[in-house]
Formats: C-alpha cells, structure tokens, sequence
C-alpha cells in the first residue's frame, strides 16, 4: 500500500504535473501514480487536458497591436519620470 492516499494524490496531481512540488513529495505522488490505475488515469487526464490547452490556448497579437501597446508604456514612462516626486504618494493598487 502506498505512504498516500489516492484523495491526497488527486488534490494534488496539478502541482504535480506543473513540477510545483518539492522533489521528496513528487516521488511519493510518482510511486502512488506507478501503483495506483485509477489516480493514474486522473493524472493522465489533466496532463493531456493541460498539454491540449497549452496548445490551443496560444494567439499572436497583431504586430500593429503590439506597437501600440510598447508605444503607449514609452510614453506613460516618460511622462512619469518627468513628473516632480511630491514623497506622498496616495496611489492604490488593485
């Protein structure tokens, strides 16, 4: 019988398989994957799921687009570096 449980594995089978596990518990989850069909095929799932994604998911920007874009983050900086700094700075960021 394996060190985890297959509700362990499966609450993280997505760390696993994006390598955000520390290196000891993504060898336990491997083993319990190697013995386990069922959590298995879960994680074969999410990983096709995610490589399908990963794949579909991709759009180039237009190229006029992405000037616009660089052309406006020039100006906004420059304009903000040419500002006084007042040292009271009541911005807020969401």
């Amino acid at each position: 019988m394996s060190e985890i449980s297959c509700e362990e594995v499966l609450a993280e089978v997505e760390d696993y398989l994006h390598g955000e596990l520390d290196p000891d518990r993504a060898r336990l989850l491997a083993a319990h994957l190697r013995t386990c069909s069922p959590c298995w095929e879960r994680a074969e799932f999410a990983r096709k799921l995610k490589d399908i994604v990963r794949v579909k998911c991709t759009t180039q920007s237009p190229e006029h687009l992405v000037v616009r874009i660089r052309e406006t983050i020039r100006r906004e900086t420059f304009q903000t570096s040419d500002e006084p700094q007042t040292g009271s700075d009541d911005t807020k960021f969401i």
